[in-house]
């Protein structure tokens, strides 16, 4: 059997280009897969026009001229295509495809104009599709009243044995990890806030570790000017690093994002990072996050919104650590991606049995 991954800005290193290649790794073996990178490149001029017309009127022109750009430059000829974003399907909506669909491309906020238009017939025509948690299912259903059956949630994957064979290191005091983008939806000034209110209300001697980069990045060295506590800053970490020394190095990963009406949490690989290496973590009950994180299992949850509310969820989760050991970890074993790599498996060999028909 063919397949063609169809992936936006196959070279970035974003959630869903690392989901297609991981899964693409798993199972390249197994099928004839083949990776191609879709980008848009309309003009400006084209993207300004699909943009300021009226919602209708850009729908025909898209469907009737701009798409057949993509159709001589993208030549789609498999078993099966699988489309790892909504938007690249838009010119294909002739051809037997799988999409997936992530959360955040999908938010009404997101998908004003035309593309909500195209975006109903993307899913209406679509074989399956596939979203990574129960969150995103609803928000197709609800969006575009899809027919529900048509819905499969298969989450993104973790390789369990690339995390769980590390050693912990030994510490004289508690250590506290954040690794995220810097971006307002990750939240990291309010985990900063309630790391001042952990040490000053609560007593509790710890370090914290901050690992990553991103656009708000001022404000959060700003907010770590202010911290009361002890603090290092790692900067962007490479994946040796994450592995070997992040979270090696600490006892609770702390990350409760916000929900925005144009971005959102569409599930969190990073929870089941930390708990394949048997630490607990601090997240919050937005977007797709309840996927990944499992209450009294694999962490707790706290309100974003309210630091004194992490604050005492971080010292919660302090106290009981180790209870926590055994079950972070096998929650994250749910998630490994030789079990994954058996539900598409199973969605690539009914669909090609219904084109067949």
């Amino acid at each position: 059997m063919r397949i063609l991954y169809i992936v936006p800005e196959l070279y970035k290193h974003g959630g869903i280009q690392e989901f297609a290649k991981s899964i693409y790794s798993e199972l390249k073996n197994e099928f004839n897969i083949e990776l191609i990178n879709w980008q848009n490149d309309l003009s400006l001029l084209a993207k300004g026009i699909l943009k300021f017309s009226p919602s209708r009127f850009s729908q025909f022109l898209y469907l009737k001229f701009f798409s057949s750009h993509f159709r001589k430059k993208y030549d789609l000829n498999a078993d099966l295509i699988h489309f790892w974003h909504p938007e690249p399907a838009m010119a294909f909506l002739d051809g037997k495809y799988m999409v997936s669909c992530h959360g955040m491309e999908i938010l009404e906020e997101n998908i004003k104009g035309y593309r909500k238009l195209i975006y109903k017939k993307v899913f209406d025509n679509a074989l399956v599709i596939h979203v990574n948690s129960r969150y995103t299912k609803d928000l197709v259903i609800d969006l575009f009243k899809v027919d529900p059956d048509k819905v499969v949630v298969i989450n993104p994957p973790i390789d369990v044995k690339k995390f769980n064979r590390r050693e912990k290191k030994k510490k004289e005091s508690f250590v506290i990890g954040t690794l995220t983008r810097f971006n307002r939806r990750k939240n990291v000034p309010n985990v900063i806030k309630a790391l001042n209110i952990l040490k000053e209300k609560y007593g509790v001697k710890f370090k914290y570790l901050l690992a990553g980069d991103g656009i708000d990045r001022k404000r959060i060295m700003n907010e770590l000017k202010r911290a009361k506590f002890e603090y290092e800053y790692l900067g962007e970490i490479s994946e040796e690093e994450k592995i070997n020394k992040f979270y090696p190095s600490i006892d609770v990963f702390v990350l409760p994002p916000l929900e925005l009406p144009n971005d959102v949490e569409g599930f969190g690989i990073v929870y089941l990072e930390a708990n394949a290496c048997g630490i607990p973590v601090v997240a919050s009950k937005t977007g797709g996050v309840p996927d990944a994180v499992k209450e009294g299992i694999s962490g707790v949850f706290a309100d974003p919104t309210n630091p004194e509310d992490i604050a005492t969820k971080i010292l919660e989760v302090l106290k009981n650590k180790d209870k926590y050991f055994k079950s972070a970890k096998s929650w994250a074993k749910r998630f490994d991606v030789k079990k994954v790599r058996k539900e598409f498996i199973k969605m690539y060999e009914v669909n090609y049995e219904n084109v067949r028909k």
